[in-house]
This record gives structure tokens, sequence and C-alpha cells, in this order.
């Protein structure tokens, strides 16, 4: 998320806002150094000189008011926040001045705070609920509720079906070829919040990676394949059936074709991967590869 970036970005400079020659390079440091040391005191009032001189910094204005709150001071800590919110609209600081007002017992606000953060890039629900300046309001149906749409923005992969389907794919796995015979490892990995599952296949003879999701702008999944050699292959598809096919357009010296792998969940939890070509345009199949993906033991 873009403004999430910008936070952490004015967290790490601190500075370049308006009355920055009256704040030495030297308050700067003592204040970081306080903070990252937990000095919630110490930190406070280094900030808070610094606010003074900086008005529009809100990077400043945040670290104050996380200083504040971990001093247990969240009436004190909201004004900061909203002028860090004014200066910046962003999740973290959302997350950080609802925190305030939760702990202040301005429930009102704490909730209008969750309403602006739908159009924020939402907020994680471990975020929510493992933090304890919400536990005056987490047994509120109204707080669960701002839960689940929030990670639903903030966590979207995880919170739509479809991104699921490919899942029992997922695993550390000995393929075997159509005699039984192990070929290889592959090690699937389900990366990056939940939104892409990552292969990393080695042979004795060739190896490659590729990144699977579900593109949500088309509806299907795509899969990016791209081996030792430099090639690259973008396969498009779905599920069929219950199975995993996606389909390729290929071109090889110069003749154009097709390629399709089709995933299918077995019975004793393993998973069938048969690769097949075509030249006529998918009119007939010819059997490439037929791999059974067994589990490490």
């Amino acid at each position: 998320m873009r403004s999430i970036c910008s936070a952490v970005f004015a967290l790490i400079v601190l500075s370049g806002a308006a009355g920055a020659q009256s704040v030495t390079p030297e308050m700067r440091t003592a204040a970081n150094d306080a903070y990252q040391k937990q000095d919630w005191k110490a930190a406070a009032a280094a900030y808070e000189s610094i606010v003074k001189a900086e008005e529009k910094n809100a990077g400043a204005n945040y670290r104050l008011g996380i200083a504040l709150l971990n001093l247990n001071d969240g009436t004190k800590a909201a004004k900061p926040l909203e002028a860090a919110m004014t200066i910046s609209p962003n999740a973290v600081f959302a997350l950080a001045l609802a925190r305030a007002y939760a702990k202040s017992g301005n429930k009102e606000k704490m909730y209008a705070i969750f309403e602006q953060s739908l159009k924020l890039g939402g907020i994680g629900a471990e975020s929510l609920n493992d933090e304890k300046d919400f536990a005056s309001v987490k047994g509120e149906p109204k707080f669960a509720e701002y839960v689940k749409k929030l990670d639903t923005i903030a966590n979207p992969c995880r919170n739509r079906p479809e991104f699921r389907q490919f899942d029992f794919w997922i695993g550390e796995w000995l393929p075997q070829n159509a005699q039984g015979v192990t070929v290889g490892t592959s090690s699937i990995q389900l990366i990056l919040k939940d939104c892409v599952i990552f292969e990393n296949w080695n042979t004795p003879v060739s190896a490659g990676k590729s990144f699977s999701l579900f593109d949500a702008k088309i509806g299907k999944w795509r899969q990016t394949w791209v081996d030792g050699s430099g090639n690259i292959t973008n396969y498009f598809g779905g599920l069929e059936d219950g199975k995993m096919v996606l389909v390729a357009e290929v071109e090889n010296n110069g003749t154009k074709g097709l390629q399709r792998m089709t995933f299918t969940k077995l019975d004793d939890g393993s998973v069938r991967q048969h690769g097949e070509g075509s030249t006529d345009s998918g009119k007939t199949w010819t059997t490439s590869y037929d791999f059974k993906y067994v589990r490490k033991k």
C-alpha cells in the first residue's frame, strides 16, 4: 500500500517540515535513540520539542503520540496523532489514533477512525485483536464487524475463496514420473500475505521457479514460469471440475502451439501434474509428462 510506505518513510526521515532550522540533528538523534530504546518519557519530551518547531512533521507527531500511548495517556496522545492523520492519512497512523480514542474511552471517534481506515488500505485482524488498548471493546459485535471488514481490505488474498483454490499444491514434494521414479524435488510455498504460490523446482538436470496467483482483474489464475535457461512461460486458467487447469501459448522453432498443465488432488493427499502439448489449437493433446507429487516424510 503506497500510503503505508509513505508513512514509514516519514517515520525514518522526520525532517523537511516548516521551521526545521530550529531542530538540530542532535535533537533528532536523541529523539530517535530514546524511541528505539523505548524510553517513552524521554521520547515524548524529545518529540514534543520537535513538534513545537515542526507542526506539520507527520512522523514526529506520530512518534510523540506513540510515546504518550505507552505512557498510558490516551487523551494527550490523541492530539499529535490527529495532526499526523491530517497531514498524512494512512492506516498506520489510523491504528494509533484508534488506540488513543479507545484508551481514553471515546468509542464513537474510535469507530469513526475504523470507518475512515476502510478507505486507507484496511488494518490486519491481528493488529486489532492483539492490541491491549482495545481490550474494553473487543467483546462488542460492532468491533468484531470492523475487524472483519478491515482485515478483508488489508488482506484480500486471505479473505477471497478464489485465492485458496490452488492451496492443495502447497507443500514439500518428491515428484515421481509415471514409472514411480523420483525425478527431483519441489517446494511449493504460500508467500506475500497468502497471495502467491511460489514453486521451487529442482532436478539433477534442470531447475525452475514459478509464481501462481488468482488475478482478480481478469478473474483467472495465472502462472509465470522461469527456468534455468532463461525461458519464460505464461499460463492462464482456473478450476475445472475441481482440477486446476493452466494453458500457455508457446512457439517452438517458428511453430505455434499450446501447453497445458492439469493439477489434480488425489485421495491419498498427493497431487498429479499432467503436462500436455497441442499443435492444432487444442483439438488434440499429447502427454509431455505425468508426475505424481508425493509429500516428503
